[in-house]
């Protein structure tokens, strides 16, 4: 029997795209309908009807063929595991995080200092694997949610105060991470969501909280031709949490 391992987030980009996080290893994989069929008759074990249909349909070529290759090029993405734990069923789609927060254009100077130190802690944890960045945010899970004022301070503070002596990487990933975690420095609650859109691909990370999303400006701003969709986000939300 076919599982989804643990870690695996999947949401639909709109005109037949798919996007699929693995926080196991931190990959992408983007995929059109024809894969997630695939995908869903492996979990099924319906294989077999699925080809039957496939032919039925008048797909070209060696459907058989297409279809065996297809499900072992999702076990070695880790989308597919034949042992350990995992789910018969494919992950569902998270709620939508895109509608805009209220920005903040001045921040305070506590929050600024305390933007310094969300910052230095969000950079280590970006040393380690996704999987337990995961897992260390969804501690916040027990938090409050963050008011709209600590959250747009935050998320206008961080960007504010990257030293330029860093040689490494600071971008949505580590500024959003280090929002939530600045927040968190609050004894306040965001949320970390990791999304994409289609056409090309793209991939981008956001924080979220109850009063919207921050971090969709700019060159990110969510696009209604292309939308960002959120594919995973931790700690989870839960409806009026």
């Amino acid at each position: 029997m076919l599982l989804v391992p643990p870690g695996v987030h999947r949401a639909a980009l709109g005109d037949g795209a798919v996007a699929v996080l693995n926080t196991a290893n931190g990959t992408w994989q983007w995929m059109n309908t024809a894969t997630e069929r695939i995908w869903s008759a492996a979990l099924s074990g319906t294989v077999p009807e699925l080809i039957h249909q496939m032919r039925a349909e008048g797909v070209p070529g060696d459907v058989e063929r297409i279809v065996t290759a297809t499900i072992g090029q999702l076990t070695q993405a880790g989308l597919l595991t034949g042992s350990g734990r995992g789910s018969a069923v494919l992950p569902p789609p998270m709620p939508a995080v895109t509608a805009p927060a209220p920005p903040c254009d001045q921040p305070g100077l506590a929050v600024r200092v305390l933007a310094r130190a969300g910052l230095v802690l969000a950079l280590g944890m970006m040393r380690l694997p996704m999987s337990i960045r995961m897992r260390l945010l969804d501690l916040l899970r027990h938090l409050p949610p963050a008011p709209p004022t600590l959250a747009a301070s935050a998320a206008a503070a961080v960007p504010r105060i990257r030293p330029a002596w860093w040689p490494g990487r600071i971008a949505c990933m580590e500024v959003s991470l280090a929002t939530v975690v600045t927040i968190a420095l609050r004894g306040r609650r965001a949320h970390w969501v990791i999304g994409s859109r289609r056409m090309p691909n793209e991939a981008h990370a956001w924080v979220w909280t109850p009063a919207g999303a921050l971090g969709l400006s700019g060159r990110d701003a969510d696009d209604p031709r292309r939308p960002w969709v959120g594919v995973a986000v931790t700690p989870p939300i839960h409806p009026n949490k």
